[in-house]
Parts: C-alpha cells; structure tokens; sequence
C-alpha cells in the first residue's frame, strides 16, 4: 500500500491520558492543516481539534442528528442551534448546509477546533460578517446560560460532550431555557454519564431546575467503530407539556 505523508507533528507529554487541547503541539513537516469533506461540507483540521475519525460512519451519525432536528423546525430561518461541545463545527454547520436550521451558535473548550470552526463557517459559504454563524471558544458552563439570554426565537440544541458528560451548569442552562423544546444528545458514553445526564433532563422541576422537564423520545445506536464494543447514541429529548406534566402529577399523586 502507497501512503503519502502531507504532515507530521510532534507533540511532548508526560500524562497517562490526553493532553489539554492548548497542549503544545510542534509543527515538522507539511501542511500545518487538513481538509475533510463530510458531507455537503468541507472542514479544516488543526491538531488539537477533535473530529470524528471515521468519515463514513460520521456521515452517519449526523444524518440521525439533522433529521431529529429538521422535525422540531417548523421555520428554520428563524431557528437557532445551540452546538455544545461543537469541535470543528461539523454538526451545526452540517445542520444549516442541510437547512435544518437558520443560525448557529457553537461553544468549545479547545481554541484550536474554535479557530478551524470560524474558517470552516467560512469555508462553507457563511461569512462572519452576517453573524448566522458564530462560534465562542469557553468552557461551555460559563457560557452557556449567558448565550442563551441573547436569541429571542425558536431553539434547538445539541450537545456532543466527552466521555464525562455535560457539566452541571450546562445541563440547568438547558433545562432552565423554556424555549429550547428539544435537545439531541449525541453520547460517546451511552452506560456511563448519558444516563446521569439524562436523569438531569427528566428530573420533576425543582429550584435548581425551573422549567418542565424534558421526556425521551428516541434512541439510535451508531456503530461508529465495527467489531468493537463501542458504538455512539444519539438520544432526542422533547420538552413535557403542560398536559403531560399534570397527568404525570395525577399518577403521581395516586400512587
């Protein structure tokens, strides 16, 4: 097998586990970059900046994700994507090439993934001056419930955490945003911190969590690594209505 090398980079570290996306990484050889076409979209990669690493599964997963949000859509011009944890951006831009959504507003803790995302935006034909695109580099808890006090429209989240899952504050910015209706997790850890998330998300109101909870309205594996034990989950959450809410209250209460 022919193998041409366009980059190579060398990075120092000392851990037992990853290191921090602001790690230094030494750039050898090449390209300082590569570009990836997913899709309809096209995506420059840093080192440091995460992205799936199998193209095709990929593809997959996030057709299962614009298709959950296209269904809560009813006008997407006039809707926002909250991408949490976005990386690169392949998921919010994906869903506003696929015009699921009107606008995008991505969070990540990595500056490196934050700076291929805005060149990405602009790779994909939304440029920064007309603000549909717009990517923040923070650890999402600080952010996230300021971020949301600014979109007064229609909302949809989704979130695509590390293995740890979503921190504490995120997860009451959520919940605590009546407008967001739904939420698509996309979970790397289905039997580890999706569920304590999830009991987050479904949990009955309480003063650290406001609003109406949400319920679990769908669950769709993706076997993103074959002949491994590992697969990807994406779970839809839809905010309980009121009527919902008040027969649960009535069970509740007969019980």
């Amino acid at each position: 097998m022919n193998m041409k090398v366009t980059s190579i980079f060398f990075q120092s570290y000392a851990g037992l586990s990853n290191p921090s996306p602001d790690h230094p990484v030494q750039h050898v050889f090449g390209k300082t970059s590569m570009d990836e076409k997913l899709g309809k979209c096209i995506f420059q990669i840093s080192p440091g900046a995460f992205f799936q690493v199998t193209t095709e599964g990929a593809e997959v997963l996030y057709d299962v994700v614009v298709k959950n949000v296209k269904e809560v859509t009813e006008n997407p011009k006039d809707t926002v994507l909250f991408d949490v944890c976005c990386g690169t951006g392949t998921i919010g831009l994906t869903c506003m090439k696929e015009g699921a959504v009107g606008k995008v507003v991505g969070i990540d803790i990595s500056e490196p993934a934050i700076k291929d995302a805005k060149i990405n935006a602009e790779k994909n034909g939304y440029s920064g001056s007309d603000d549909v695109a717009r990517f923040v580099a923070s650890r999402a808890e600080l952010v996230m419930a300021e971020e949301t006090r600014k979109v007064d429209c229609a909302m949809v989240a989704v979130v695509d955490p590390a293995r740890d899952g979503l921190h504490s504050d995120v997860l009451r910015a959520l919940r605590n945003k009546r407008k967001i209706q739904r939420i698509v997790y996309v979970s790397c850890n289905p039997t580890g911190s999706l569920i304590k998330d999830a009991a987050a998300f479904c949990a009955p109101p309480t003063k650290k969590y406001r609003e109406a909870p949400f319920k679990i309205t769908s669950a769709q594996p993706v076997d993103m690594f074959p002949y491994t034990p590992h697969c990807e989950m994406v779970l839809v959450f839809d905010r309980m209505t009121e009527e919902e809410l008040a027969i649960e209250n009535a069970t509740e209460s007969v019980k």
